[in-house]
C-alpha cells in the first residue's frame, strides 16, 4: 500500500480536534514486512535503579546499640576522676533529645562498605576491639583505648564496627560489609593482636557453621562472660539494679556436644539436577 494512503486512512479514522497526536517511535521502527525488530532496553532501565539503603534505627540490633551506649558511658567514667565528674552526658555525639542530629550521624557512615559498592581495599580496616555484646560479637573502632577515652571525654563518639569471633583488647583486620544505624557490620579477616584469653576452638567447624560464638574463649571465661551479661542487663534496666550482686554461673556437665537441633544450609539454584 502506498505511504500516502496509510496517512489518509489515519486522518479519516481520527476525529479532527485541532491537536496532532505525536507519532509513537515504535510505529516508525518497522521493517519491510511490518514486523518490529527486537529492541533492548537501555542499561539504565533494566531493572530498578540502585538506591542507597536507608538506615533505620528499628532495623538495627538493639543489643549492639545498648552495648555501644554502655561502652561510651564506661569509657567516659574511666576518663574522669571523682572530683571533676559533673555527671555522665545523656548522649554522645549530639545533644540529648536531638533526634535530627542523631539521625544525621547514624545515617552518614564516614567509611565505605562492601555492599555499598566499595572495593576490597577501601573496605579493609585495622581496628581495636573494645567490648563484647551478649550475642558474642564485639564492638570495635579504629581508635585505640586512649584515643577513644579522649574522644568520649569531649562528648563525642567514633564510628563503630561489629566484628565476630574477637575478644576485648584484641586488634584485628576487618572488612566492612554493611552499614547499620550508627555502626557497620564487618567480617573478620585476621586477628593481629591476640588476647591472652583466646584459645584454639575445640570444633573444627567453629566460625563457619555459625552455631557457636564463644568457642575461642576458655570455658571458665565463658561462664564469667555470661555472669557479666546478666550484671550489665540489670544495670541497663535500672541503675539501682546495677548494685545487686550477681552470683557465678554454674558449670554444665556437658559443655560441648549438647545441641540437639541442626539447621543445614544449601546453595541450590533453580533447575539444579538432583544428582548435583
Amino acid at each position: 500500500m502506498p505511504e500516502h494512503s496509510a496517512d489518509i486512512s489515519m486522518s479519516q479514522s481520527a476525529p479532527d480536534t485541532g491537536l496532532k497526536r505525536a507519532v509513537s517511535p515504535s510505529n516508525l521502527n518497522t521493517d519491510s514486512a511490518g514486523a518490529k525488530p527486537e529492541q533492548k532496553r537501555p542499561k539504565t532501565q533494566q531493572g530498578r535503579p540502585h538506591r542507597p539503603r536507608r538506615l533505620r534505627k528499628a532495623d538495627a540490633d538493639e543489643t549492639v546499640l545498648d552495648a555501644i551506649e554502655l561502652l561510651l558511658r564506661e569509657t567516659w567514667l574511666n576518663g574522669r576522676s571523682a572530683t571533676d565528674c559533673p555527671g555522665i552526658p545523656a548522649a554522645f555525639g549530639w545533644s540529648s533529645g536531638d533526634q535530627d542530629a542523631e539521625a544525621a550521624y547514624s545515617r552518614s557512615p564516614p567509611i565505605p562498605a562492601k555492599l555499598a559498592g566499595a572495593s576490597e581495599a577501601e573496605c579493609t580496616f585495622d581496628v581495636y576491639v573494645h567490648e563484647m555484646t551478649e550475642r558474642g560479637v564485639s564492638i570495635a573502632a579504629r581508635e585505640t583505648p586512649e584515643q577513644l577515652r579522649e574522644l568520649v571525654s569531649q562528648g563525642q563518639r567514633p564510628w563503630f564496627f561489629v566484628v565476630p569471633f574477637t575478644l576485648k583488647g584484641e586488634q584485628a583486620r576487618i572488612r566492612s560489609v554493611r552499614h547499620e544505624w550508627g555502626y557497620t557490620q564487618s567480617d573478620l579477616l585476621e586477628v593481629t593482636g591476640k588476647s591472652p584469653l583466646r584459645i584454639e576452638a575445640p570444633c573444627a567447624y567453629f566460625g563457619r557453621c555459625s552455631g557457636c560464638q564463644l568457642q575461642h574463649v576458655g570455658y571458665n571465661h565463658q561462664l564469667e562472660f555470661k555472669r557479666q551479661v546478666v550484671e550489665r542487663a540489670f544495670a541497663h534496666a535500672n541503675p539501682l539494679f546495677g548494685k545487686l550482686p550477681v552470683l557465678s554461673v554454674s558449670q554444665s556437665p556437658l559443655p560441648y556436644g549438647y545441641r540437639t537441633k541442626l539447621t543445614p544450609h544449601f546453595d541450590l539454584r533453580k533447575n539444579t539436577p538432583i544428582d548435583n
